[in-house]
């Protein structure tokens, strides 16, 4: 280990600073709202920030900043009605739409705890999320697959939720016929199970106190981490009122470099709101600056570019690979004669999921020959610190992606303080790998349910990323992998599984790969998934038996690739768009390894 007790520490030098305004301090050490979220910060900016703006757009209908106001408060009055008080629970299973923004909203004023499981996550993860709600809130075109779940007694109501009820005319009559049709069963099945315009009606006329003071020590929202694991798990991540408004603190400093947050600009997202950094950045923030939030539920490529290339949004938030499926169509428009134009871009944001080097930098160039002054803006959030905590926001400057084996995710945000370290827990000088770590006053309060995990990751005061990154002297950091995806060779080396994909993606003829673990805890065996450039498909034996002889020259002894499979066109990606690992990592037939000559068949399964 490099001795370096005597030098000065990243998160002490904190040497990104220099890159923000010099009055960035001065925003940060603003007092505080005493309401919460909503009635502390969004809702008095709705009555003065953007006032005659759209709040929503969605499916052609234009939702102004007084309705969000009034349906926001019909649907705080419908869950005190239900006998709901502060501190209770409720579930909300559902896309982003007008509706589960009221139901954010809503529950925040009340001073209700809202939780948002991830919607991939499996049956069983998601029972342990639960156990104190009452009231589910239900996306009716899901409500089939979580029947099991919903059929608890512990549910008093379950209310379903249309994504045509806020659909511009004539669409929300043709698609909303044919889904009360489909869903008839459905509301049918019980007593318990009310519509959401029926739930309004028969509880929203309480009137008794509907707003709740901010209470430190309250979990307003429950959010889901991004990923699941192979077994379907997600962690359920709850943050306080304090906490998201110390957010709102950072961006405000973050938004005197370049002001990309204004009025009168647009938002485009199509993520779900369990995923609290797309909240914030593409819905929360503009909202409170003025702009107006362009909604699609439908996260897909398909959906992106149309919304891309029609909404022209000024931000916008999506994984690599989006990004990747976005600058295809482009570079597919320039070839055929056609000039796409994106002087709009403000804040294109890479998030989620990044890219490798080679992709990013292909993008950036594309996007300055179709007009942008701006690439796209890699960034790294957790939901464990309520969205962002690096961006690269470095405006106009052409970026060399090349220097590293991964992509700069940018400087720590404002009010953030992020160290490298190792695994003894010592701070790194720059330019060292380890894990990334933070403080922030925008830290989660808890993993619902589970104190043991919170004292892992947030007992020292640090937030324990389980990323492994790097620091530049400039203060970029940059991202690698995850620290618990690794081998130990016999003699007691580590060898991540990253650092052998990053290795194999350096071959001419690898377009991407994924390094994996297959099989159980007993019995793993390290396997590589290949997409491979065009013109090597034909051969591919060559190309194996090259990769698998370049790696005996740099894994130690004792670690070998155990087996490889070759993939088409791009690794599936998850419900959130992100590479589905889960789903590569139950895959337990199919491997090959070339031996003499031969694609010699290998499965590691019963």
């Amino acid at each position: 280990m490099t001795d370096n007790t005597n030098q000065m520490k990243p998160s002490q030098e904190q040497v990104w600073k220099k890159y923000y305004s010099e009055d960035f301090q001065e925003i940060l050490d603003q007092p505080l709202p005493e309401g919460t979220i909503w009635s502390g910060l969004i809702e008095p900016a709705l009555h003065t920030t953007g006032a005659t703006n759209d709040a929503f757009v969605y499916f052609g209908n234009h939702i102004s900043r007084p309705k969000l106001i009034e349906e926001v408060d019909t649907c705080a009055r419908m869950l005190k009605g239900m006998g709901l008080k502060e501190g209770d629970e409720i579930m909300l299973f559902a896309p982003l739409m007008p509706e589960s923004m009221y139901l954010v909203f809503a529950a925040d004023k009340t001073g209700i705890t809202i939780i948002m499981p991830n919607l991939s996550a499996s049956h069983e993860s998601l029972g342990h999320s639960m156990d104190k709600s009452r009231v589910a809130f239900v996306f009716d075109g899901m409500e089939p697959m979580l029947s099991d779940i919903l059929a608890r007694t512990q549910f008093e109501h379950v209310v379903l939720l249309s994504v045509t009820r806020s659909m511009a005319l004539p669409l929300s009559w043709m698609l909303g016929a044919a889904n009360w049709l489909k869903t008839k069963k459905v509301r049918n099945r019980s007593t318990k199970y009310i519509t959401y315009d029926n739930a309004i009606k028969r509880y929203g006329s309480y009137n008794g106190n509907i707003v709740a003071l901010r209470r430190d020590d309250h979990v307003a929202m429950v959010f889901a981490s991004g990923g699941t694991t192979a077994k379907g798990t997600a962690k359920q991540i709850g943050i306080g009122d304090k906490a998201m408004l110390s957010m709102f603190r950072s961006a405000l400093a973050f938004n005197l470099t370049n002001n990309p947050f204004c009025e009168n600009t647009r938002s485009f997202s199509l993520v779900p709101p369990f995923v609290c950094t797309g909240l914030f950045a593409l819905v929360l923030a503009p909202l409170y600056r003025g702009m107006t939030v362009y909604m699609d539920p439908r996260l897909d490529q398909k959906h992106f570019n149309e919304g891309m290339f029609k909404i022209r949004p000024q931000i916008t938030l999506v994984s690599g690979c989006l990004w990747a499926g976005f600058f295809r169509e482009v570079e597919k428009r320039n070839k055929a004669g056609k000039k796409v134009d994106l002087s709009y871009f403000t804040l294109p944001i890479m998030g989620g999921e990044g890219c490798i080097p080679e992709t990013l930098t292909w993008m950036d160039e594309l996007a300055y020959a179709n007009g942008a002054s701006v690439g796209i803006v890699s960034g790294y959030g957790m939901s464990e610190t309520f969205s962002v905590m690096t961006v690269d926001h470095r405006h106009g400057v052409r970026k060399d992606h090349s220097v590293k084996h991964a992509i700069s995710v940018g400087y720590p945000f404002p009010g953030f303080t992020v160290g490298i370290f190792d695994d003894e827990g010592n701070e790194l000088p720059y330019g060292q790998c380890g894990e990334l770590r933070c403080k922030t006053p925008t830290m989660m309060t808890c993993y619902l349910n589970n104190p043991e995990l919170t004292q892992q990751v947030i007992g020292d005061g640090w937030i324990h990323s389980g990323d492994m990154a790097e620091m530049s002297p400039d203060g970029l950091v940059y991202l690698y992998g995850r620290k618990h995806e690794h081998v130990v060779s016999p003699s007691g080396e580590r060898v991540y599984l990253f650092d052998i994909a990053n290795t194999m993606r350096q071959d001419r003829d690898v377009k991407d790969s994924l390094v994996l673990l297959a099989g159980d805890h007993a019995n793993q065996h390290v396997v590589a998934h290949l997409i491979l450039e065009e013109h090597a498909q034909a051969n591919a034996l060559q190309v194996l038996q090259r990769l698998d002889e370049e790696s005996r020259t740099y894994l130690p002894e004792g670690i070998a690739i155990s087996g490889y499979q070759i993939h088409t066109g791009i690794f599936k990606v998850s419900f959130i768009t992100k590479t589905d690992r889960g789903y590569y990592g139950n895959i337990l037939t199919g491997y090959c390894l070339p031996r003499n000559g031969e694609m010699k068949p290998v499965n590691f399964g019963n």
